[in-house]
Protein backbone atom coordinates (compact mmCIF):
# COMPACT_ATOMS: atom_id res chain seq x y z
CA UNK A 1 0.00 0.00 0.00
CA UNK A 2 1.34 3.38 -0.92
CA UNK A 3 0.98 4.90 2.55
CA UNK A 4 2.97 2.11 4.25
CA UNK A 5 6.30 4.02 4.25
CA UNK A 6 4.60 6.94 6.01
CA UNK A 7 3.16 4.66 8.69
CA UNK A 8 6.55 3.04 9.26
CA UNK A 9 8.14 6.46 9.67
CA UNK A 10 5.46 7.54 12.14
CA UNK A 11 5.91 4.35 14.17
CA UNK A 12 9.70 4.77 14.23
CA UNK A 13 9.37 8.34 15.44
CA UNK A 14 6.93 7.22 18.13
CA UNK A 15 9.24 4.42 19.21
CA UNK A 16 12.16 6.80 19.59
CA UNK A 17 10.19 9.38 21.57
CA UNK A 18 10.89 9.57 25.29
CA UNK A 19 8.88 11.53 27.81
CA UNK A 20 6.26 14.20 27.09
CA UNK A 21 6.18 16.03 23.77
CA UNK A 22 7.91 19.43 24.16
CA UNK A 23 5.88 22.55 23.54
CA UNK A 24 6.60 25.84 21.83
CA UNK A 25 8.03 28.35 24.32
CA UNK A 26 7.93 31.43 22.12
CA UNK A 27 10.38 34.36 22.04
CA UNK A 28 12.29 34.98 25.26
CA UNK A 29 10.87 37.70 27.46
CA UNK A 30 8.20 38.47 30.03
CA UNK A 31 4.43 38.31 29.61
CA UNK A 32 2.04 36.10 27.70
CA UNK A 33 2.27 35.28 24.03
CA UNK A 34 0.54 37.79 21.77
CA UNK A 35 0.34 38.30 18.01
CA UNK A 36 1.49 41.65 16.62
CA UNK A 37 0.96 42.36 12.89
CA UNK A 38 4.27 42.80 11.12
CA UNK A 39 6.20 41.06 13.91
CA UNK A 40 4.37 37.82 14.57
CA UNK A 41 4.28 36.11 17.96
CA UNK A 42 5.99 38.07 20.70
CA UNK A 43 5.96 38.96 24.39
CA UNK A 44 5.84 42.28 26.18
CA UNK A 45 9.61 42.53 26.72
CA UNK A 46 10.79 40.42 23.78
CA UNK A 47 13.17 41.93 21.25
CA UNK A 48 12.68 41.51 17.50
CA UNK A 49 15.19 39.30 15.70
CA UNK A 50 15.92 41.11 12.45
CA UNK A 51 17.54 38.11 10.75
CA UNK A 52 14.46 35.97 11.40
CA UNK A 53 12.20 38.75 10.14
CA UNK A 54 14.30 39.08 6.98
CA UNK A 55 14.09 35.34 6.27
CA UNK A 56 10.33 35.45 6.73
CA UNK A 57 10.08 38.41 4.36
CA UNK A 58 11.93 36.30 1.76
CA UNK A 59 9.48 33.40 2.33
CA UNK A 60 6.47 35.67 1.94
CA UNK A 61 7.88 37.31 -1.20
CA UNK A 62 8.69 33.97 -2.81
CA UNK A 63 5.25 32.59 -1.95
CA UNK A 64 3.44 35.61 -3.39
CA UNK A 65 5.53 35.27 -6.57
CA UNK A 66 4.66 31.54 -6.74
CA UNK A 67 8.30 30.52 -6.35
CA UNK A 68 7.15 27.71 -4.08
CA UNK A 69 10.39 25.73 -3.90
CA UNK A 70 12.27 28.85 -2.78
CA UNK A 71 9.58 29.52 -0.15
CA UNK A 72 9.83 25.94 1.16
CA UNK A 73 13.63 26.04 1.45
CA UNK A 74 13.62 29.42 3.19
CA UNK A 75 10.92 28.19 5.57
CA UNK A 76 12.99 25.10 6.42
CA UNK A 77 15.89 27.38 7.26
CA UNK A 78 13.73 29.58 9.51
CA UNK A 79 12.13 26.72 11.42
CA UNK A 80 15.52 25.08 11.95
CA UNK A 81 17.28 28.24 13.12
CA UNK A 82 14.37 29.81 15.05
CA UNK A 83 12.08 26.98 16.27
CA UNK A 84 10.75 29.24 19.05
CA UNK A 85 10.82 32.44 17.07
CA UNK A 86 8.18 35.04 16.26
CA UNK A 87 7.61 33.96 12.66
CA UNK A 88 7.91 30.18 12.90
CA UNK A 89 4.16 29.40 12.78
CA UNK A 90 3.66 31.80 9.87
CA UNK A 91 6.60 30.15 8.10
CA UNK A 92 5.18 26.65 8.64
CA UNK A 93 1.78 27.69 7.31
CA UNK A 94 3.31 29.16 4.15
CA UNK A 95 5.45 26.03 3.80
CA UNK A 96 2.37 23.79 3.81
CA UNK A 97 0.59 26.05 1.32
CA UNK A 98 3.70 26.05 -0.89
CA UNK A 99 3.89 22.26 -0.78
CA UNK A 100 0.24 22.01 -1.86
CA UNK A 101 0.92 24.16 -4.93
CA UNK A 102 4.43 23.04 -5.89
CA UNK A 103 3.63 19.59 -7.25
CA UNK A 104 0.07 19.89 -8.55
CA UNK A 105 -0.79 18.00 -11.74
CA UNK A 106 0.50 19.81 -14.84
CA UNK A 107 -2.20 18.57 -17.21
CA UNK A 108 -4.67 21.45 -17.79
CA UNK A 109 -7.36 18.95 -18.79
CA UNK A 110 -7.50 17.22 -15.40
CA UNK A 111 -7.79 18.35 -11.81
CA UNK A 112 -8.86 21.74 -10.60
CA UNK A 113 -8.04 25.00 -12.36
CA UNK A 114 -4.92 26.74 -11.08
CA UNK A 115 -6.74 30.05 -11.09
CA UNK A 116 -7.45 29.09 -7.47
CA UNK A 117 -5.08 27.45 -5.01
CA UNK A 118 -6.10 24.11 -3.51
CA UNK A 119 -6.85 25.68 -0.14
CA UNK A 120 -9.13 28.20 -1.88
CA UNK A 121 -11.01 25.41 -3.70
CA UNK A 122 -11.48 23.53 -0.44
CA UNK A 123 -12.57 26.65 1.42
CA UNK A 124 -15.22 27.53 -1.16
CA UNK A 125 -16.60 24.00 -1.06
CA UNK A 126 -16.37 23.27 2.67
CA UNK A 127 -16.95 26.56 4.46
CA UNK A 128 -20.29 26.86 6.26
CA UNK A 129 -22.64 29.07 4.27
CA UNK A 130 -22.78 31.72 7.00
CA UNK A 131 -18.97 32.19 7.05
CA UNK A 132 -18.28 35.93 6.62
CA UNK A 133 -15.43 35.32 4.16
CA UNK A 134 -17.64 33.12 2.00
CA UNK A 135 -20.52 35.57 2.14
CA UNK A 136 -18.25 38.37 0.93
CA UNK A 137 -17.35 36.28 -2.13
CA UNK A 138 -20.96 35.30 -2.80
CA UNK A 139 -22.14 38.90 -2.55
CA UNK A 140 -19.29 40.35 -4.60
CA UNK A 141 -21.16 40.10 -7.90
CA UNK A 142 -23.52 37.85 -9.84
CA UNK A 143 -20.69 35.94 -11.51
CA UNK A 144 -19.05 35.11 -8.17
CA UNK A 145 -22.39 34.05 -6.70
CA UNK A 146 -23.05 31.72 -9.64
CA UNK A 147 -19.57 30.18 -9.47
CA UNK A 148 -19.68 29.51 -5.72
CA UNK A 149 -23.26 28.19 -5.83
CA UNK A 150 -22.50 25.76 -8.66
CA UNK A 151 -19.33 24.56 -6.95
CA UNK A 152 -21.10 23.89 -3.66
CA UNK A 153 -23.87 21.99 -5.46
CA UNK A 154 -21.39 19.35 -6.68
CA UNK A 155 -21.93 16.02 -4.85
CA UNK A 156 -19.16 15.38 -2.35
CA UNK A 157 -17.95 12.24 -4.12
CA UNK A 158 -17.57 14.16 -7.38
CA UNK A 159 -15.73 16.97 -5.60
CA UNK A 160 -13.28 14.52 -4.02
CA UNK A 161 -12.74 12.96 -7.45
CA UNK A 162 -11.91 16.41 -8.82
CA UNK A 163 -9.17 16.66 -6.17
CA UNK A 164 -7.69 13.28 -7.09
CA UNK A 165 -5.38 14.31 -9.93
CA UNK A 166 -3.67 17.01 -7.87
CA UNK A 167 -3.72 14.85 -4.72
CA UNK A 168 -2.06 11.92 -6.52
CA UNK A 169 0.58 14.19 -8.01
CA UNK A 170 1.29 15.73 -4.60
CA UNK A 171 1.48 12.30 -2.98
CA UNK A 172 3.79 10.87 -5.64
CA UNK A 173 6.13 13.86 -5.25
CA UNK A 174 6.33 13.42 -1.46
CA UNK A 175 4.97 16.91 -0.86
CA UNK A 176 1.65 15.72 0.57
CA UNK A 177 3.33 13.50 3.17
CA UNK A 178 5.67 16.39 4.02
CA UNK A 179 2.65 18.70 4.40
CA UNK A 180 1.09 16.16 6.75
CA UNK A 181 4.28 16.11 8.83
CA UNK A 182 4.31 19.93 8.97
CA UNK A 183 0.66 19.98 10.08
CA UNK A 184 1.38 17.39 12.78
CA UNK A 185 4.25 19.59 13.96
CA UNK A 186 1.91 22.56 14.22
CA UNK A 187 -0.70 20.53 16.11
CA UNK A 188 1.77 19.08 18.61
CA UNK A 189 4.84 21.26 19.23
CA UNK A 190 3.20 24.59 18.37
CA UNK A 191 -0.08 24.00 20.18
CA UNK A 192 0.47 26.92 22.65
CA UNK A 193 0.75 29.31 19.70
CA UNK A 194 -2.53 27.99 18.34
CA UNK A 195 -4.32 29.44 21.35
CA UNK A 196 -3.85 32.76 19.57
CA UNK A 197 -6.97 33.47 17.49
CA UNK A 198 -4.84 34.53 14.53
CA UNK A 199 -3.53 31.01 14.09
CA UNK A 200 -6.03 28.60 15.59
CA UNK A 201 -8.66 28.47 12.85
CA UNK A 202 -6.26 28.97 9.95
CA UNK A 203 -4.06 26.05 11.06
CA UNK A 204 -7.14 23.88 11.68
CA UNK A 205 -8.51 24.66 8.20
CA UNK A 206 -5.11 24.01 6.61
CA UNK A 207 -4.80 20.65 8.38
CA UNK A 208 -8.35 19.78 7.34
CA UNK A 209 -7.38 20.55 3.72
CA UNK A 210 -4.38 18.23 3.89
CA UNK A 211 -6.57 15.47 5.36
CA UNK A 212 -9.06 15.77 2.49
CA UNK A 213 -6.22 15.66 -0.05
CA UNK A 214 -4.80 12.55 1.65
CA UNK A 215 -8.22 10.96 1.35
CA UNK A 216 -8.46 11.94 -2.33
CA UNK A 217 -5.03 10.30 -2.79
CA UNK A 218 -6.44 7.13 -1.16
CA UNK A 219 -4.00 7.34 1.76
CA UNK A 220 -6.70 6.31 4.20
CA UNK A 221 -4.55 5.40 7.22
CA UNK A 222 -2.75 8.73 6.93
CA UNK A 223 -6.12 10.52 6.74
CA UNK A 224 -7.22 8.86 9.98
CA UNK A 225 -3.95 9.70 11.77
CA UNK A 226 -4.07 13.36 10.79
CA UNK A 227 -7.76 13.86 11.59
CA UNK A 228 -7.18 12.25 15.02
CA UNK A 229 -4.60 14.94 15.79
CA UNK A 230 -6.82 17.66 14.37
CA UNK A 231 -9.84 16.61 16.43
CA UNK A 232 -7.67 16.50 19.57
CA UNK A 233 -7.22 20.29 19.32
CA UNK A 234 -11.04 20.74 19.37
CA UNK A 235 -11.26 22.91 16.24
CA UNK A 236 -14.18 25.12 15.27
CA UNK A 237 -17.50 23.27 14.70
CA UNK A 238 -17.24 23.56 10.90
CA UNK A 239 -13.73 22.07 10.78
CA UNK A 240 -14.71 19.45 13.35
CA UNK A 241 -17.57 18.35 11.12
CA UNK A 242 -15.30 18.18 8.04
CA UNK A 243 -12.68 16.18 9.97
CA UNK A 244 -15.18 13.67 11.36
CA UNK A 245 -16.79 13.21 7.94
CA UNK A 246 -13.57 12.51 6.06
CA UNK A 247 -12.23 10.34 8.90
CA UNK A 248 -15.38 8.19 8.81
CA UNK A 249 -15.10 7.92 5.02
CA UNK A 250 -11.47 6.80 5.35
CA UNK A 251 -12.48 4.19 7.93
CA UNK A 252 -15.21 3.01 5.55
CA UNK A 253 -12.76 2.69 2.66
CA UNK A 254 -10.43 0.73 4.96
CA UNK A 255 -13.23 -1.78 5.59
CA UNK A 256 -13.64 -0.78 9.27
CA UNK A 257 -17.42 -0.61 8.91
CA UNK A 258 -18.36 -0.75 12.60
CA UNK A 259 -15.81 1.94 13.44
CA UNK A 260 -16.98 4.06 10.52
CA UNK A 261 -20.62 3.74 11.65
CA UNK A 262 -19.60 4.96 15.12
CA UNK A 263 -17.76 7.97 13.69
CA UNK A 264 -20.71 8.88 11.47
CA UNK A 265 -22.97 8.53 14.54
CA UNK A 266 -20.70 10.92 16.45
CA UNK A 267 -20.94 13.43 13.62
CA UNK A 268 -24.73 13.21 13.48
CA UNK A 269 -25.61 13.03 17.17
CA UNK A 270 -22.64 13.06 19.52
CA UNK A 271 -20.37 15.94 18.57
CA UNK A 272 -22.72 18.78 19.52
CA UNK A 273 -22.92 19.97 15.91
CA UNK A 274 -25.88 21.70 14.27
CA UNK A 275 -26.81 21.93 10.62
CA UNK A 276 -25.58 25.53 10.65
CA UNK A 277 -22.15 24.24 11.76
CA UNK A 278 -21.71 21.55 9.12
CA UNK A 279 -23.40 20.43 5.93
CA UNK A 280 -22.58 16.77 6.65
CA UNK A 281 -25.16 15.84 9.32
CA UNK A 282 -27.76 14.23 6.99
CA UNK A 283 -24.96 12.57 5.03
CA UNK A 284 -23.57 11.21 8.30
CA UNK A 285 -26.88 9.56 9.23
CA UNK A 286 -27.19 8.12 5.72
CA UNK A 287 -23.69 6.62 5.89
CA UNK A 288 -24.23 5.43 9.45
CA UNK A 289 -27.12 3.32 8.19
CA UNK A 290 -25.08 2.06 5.23
CA UNK A 291 -22.12 1.14 7.42
CA UNK A 292 -24.33 -0.48 10.06
CA UNK A 293 -25.63 -2.86 7.40
CA UNK A 294 -22.16 -3.27 5.87
CA UNK A 295 -20.74 -4.90 9.02
CA UNK A 296 -23.68 -7.35 9.26
CA UNK A 297 -22.95 -10.98 8.40
CA UNK A 298 -26.28 -11.24 6.61
CA UNK A 299 -29.89 -11.39 7.71
CA UNK A 300 -29.79 -15.19 7.89
CA UNK A 301 -27.21 -15.02 10.69
CA UNK A 302 -27.87 -11.74 12.47
CA UNK A 303 -30.84 -9.42 12.16
CA UNK A 304 -29.68 -6.90 14.79
CA UNK A 305 -27.80 -4.54 12.41
CA UNK A 306 -30.88 -4.33 10.19
CA UNK A 307 -33.12 -3.65 13.18
CA UNK A 308 -30.68 -0.89 14.17
CA UNK A 309 -30.87 0.48 10.62
CA UNK A 310 -34.67 0.50 10.93
CA UNK A 311 -34.41 2.56 14.14
CA UNK A 312 -32.02 4.99 12.46
CA UNK A 313 -34.46 5.44 9.59
CA UNK A 314 -36.99 6.46 12.23
CA UNK A 315 -34.49 9.11 13.38
CA UNK A 316 -34.32 10.36 9.80
CA UNK A 317 -38.10 10.71 9.58
CA UNK A 318 -38.03 13.01 12.62
CA UNK A 319 -34.98 14.85 11.32
CA UNK A 320 -36.64 15.42 7.92
CA UNK A 321 -39.65 17.04 9.61
CA UNK A 322 -37.42 19.47 11.51
CA UNK A 323 -35.03 20.11 8.59
CA UNK A 324 -36.94 20.57 5.33
CA UNK A 325 -33.86 21.75 3.39
CA UNK A 326 -32.25 18.32 3.00
CA UNK A 327 -30.76 17.98 -0.52
CA UNK A 328 -33.20 16.03 -2.75
CA UNK A 329 -30.51 13.51 -3.76
CA UNK A 330 -29.81 12.72 -0.09
CA UNK A 331 -33.53 12.37 0.61
CA UNK A 332 -33.79 9.88 -2.26
CA UNK A 333 -30.91 7.89 -0.76
CA UNK A 334 -32.85 7.55 2.50
CA UNK A 335 -35.92 6.35 0.60
CA UNK A 336 -33.77 3.75 -1.14
CA UNK A 337 -32.29 2.69 2.21
CA UNK A 338 -35.79 2.26 3.61
CA UNK A 339 -36.74 0.08 0.64
CA UNK A 340 -33.56 -1.99 1.10
CA UNK A 341 -34.04 -2.56 4.83
CA UNK A 342 -37.70 -3.51 4.49
CA UNK A 343 -36.96 -5.81 1.57
CA UNK A 344 -34.42 -7.63 3.73
CA UNK A 345 -37.07 -8.11 6.42
CA UNK A 346 -39.58 -9.29 3.83
CA UNK A 347 -37.11 -11.70 2.24
CA UNK A 348 -36.21 -13.18 5.62
CA UNK A 349 -39.85 -13.87 6.55
CA UNK A 350 -40.73 -15.15 3.08
CA UNK A 351 -37.81 -17.60 3.29
CA UNK A 352 -39.04 -18.72 6.72
CA UNK A 353 -42.57 -19.20 5.37
CA UNK A 354 -41.18 -21.24 2.48
CA UNK A 355 -39.15 -23.48 4.80
CA UNK A 356 -42.11 -24.11 7.13
CA UNK A 357 -44.33 -24.82 4.14
CA UNK A 358 -41.88 -27.49 2.97
CA UNK A 359 -42.05 -29.00 6.46
CA UNK A 360 -45.88 -28.98 6.27
CA UNK A 361 -46.02 -26.54 9.23
CA UNK A 362 -48.90 -24.53 7.77
CA UNK A 363 -49.56 -22.38 10.88
CA UNK A 364 -45.96 -21.22 11.04
CA UNK A 365 -45.86 -20.72 7.28
CA UNK A 366 -49.00 -18.59 7.40
CA UNK A 367 -47.58 -16.54 10.30
CA UNK A 368 -44.38 -15.66 8.43
CA UNK A 369 -46.26 -14.99 5.19
CA UNK A 370 -48.54 -12.57 7.02
CA UNK A 371 -45.59 -10.88 8.68
CA UNK A 372 -43.83 -10.48 5.33
CA UNK A 373 -46.97 -8.86 3.93
CA UNK A 374 -47.16 -6.53 6.93
CA UNK A 375 -43.56 -5.44 6.35
CA UNK A 376 -44.56 -4.53 2.80
CA UNK A 377 -47.51 -2.46 4.02
CA UNK A 378 -45.30 -0.61 6.52
CA UNK A 379 -42.67 0.02 3.85
CA UNK A 380 -45.11 1.51 1.36
CA UNK A 381 -46.73 3.70 4.03
CA UNK A 382 -43.46 5.12 5.35
CA UNK A 383 -42.06 5.74 1.88
CA UNK A 384 -45.26 7.51 0.88
CA UNK A 385 -44.93 9.77 3.93
CA UNK A 386 -41.32 10.57 3.04
CA UNK A 387 -42.22 11.42 -0.53
CA UNK A 388 -45.10 13.58 0.66
CA UNK A 389 -42.76 15.65 2.80
CA UNK A 390 -40.19 16.09 0.06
Amino acid sequence: MKYLPLLIAVLLIAACAEGPIPRYAGPAGEGRLVYVPGIGITRETASTNQTEQAIYADIEKAFNERRYEVAINASLRLTQDYPDGSRVVDALRLRVLSRLELARDDDPEVGLARTLTLDQWLFLYLAPIHDDRLQQMINHDAESRKFVTELRDIPVGDFVNSLAADADSLYDSGQLEAAMFDCDTLLTYYLPALELRTFRNSVAELTRDVAWLLYAARAFDATILLTDNLLAMNPSPAVKGDALFIQAQAQRRNGAHALSANTFALLFNGAGLRDTDTRWRPYALMWQINETMAYAKGHIYDLVPYETAMELLGEYELYAIENPNIPPAVHEEFIKLMEDVYNIMIERDENAADQYSKLSESDAADYYSARAAEWGVQRDKRIAELRKGQ
